[in-house]
């Protein structure tokens, strides 16, 4: 399901258009997908597309980062907010994918020892569940 740029109004301010998210459903897992620039401007707009894809407690949410521009600290943020509430839910988050820059924010400041990270979407969502499952996909 993409996101309906009307969803991502927050504060009365329009959608970035440096920054394009889409949420699909894959099986019992949902994939959110960022591309573009993520930044101190957008961070809202993550944060909540993030916190949709948490929202129906679905077994696996999938980060994938391959067309990301610009990754900075408040999209990093952001992921880490996504990832203690995750944490609650027990609902784990893994990254696929993520661009050159976005890899290398993420291993200097050590993040990737944080998330698992996968090299596409398909790996990811293979990621091991509890007792020995693996998310399922359709």
């Amino acid at each position: 399901m993409a996101i309906p740029a009307q969803s991502l109004l927050l504060g009365g301010s329009p959608p970035d258009p440096a920054l394009t998210i889409v949420l699909t459903r894959a099986g019992d897992s949902v994939v959110c997908s960022l591309a573009g620039e993520l930044d101190m401007d957008n961070r809202a707009q993550v944060q909540r597309a993030l916190d949709e894809a948490l929202a129906p407690h679905p077994a696996l949410v999938a980060v994938e980062l391959s067309a990301v521009r610009l990754f900075t600290s408040s999209a990093l943020n952001a992921l880490l907010t996504a990832r203690l509430a995750a944490l609650a839910l027990g609902v784990p988050i893994v990254l696929a994918a993520p661009s050159p820059i976005a890899r290398r924010v993420l291993e200097v400041t050590r993040a990737d020892q944080v998330f698992p990270l996968y090299p596409d979407l398909e790996q990811a969502l293979h990621h091991p569940l509890t007792g020995g499952q693996t998310a399922r996909t359709v």
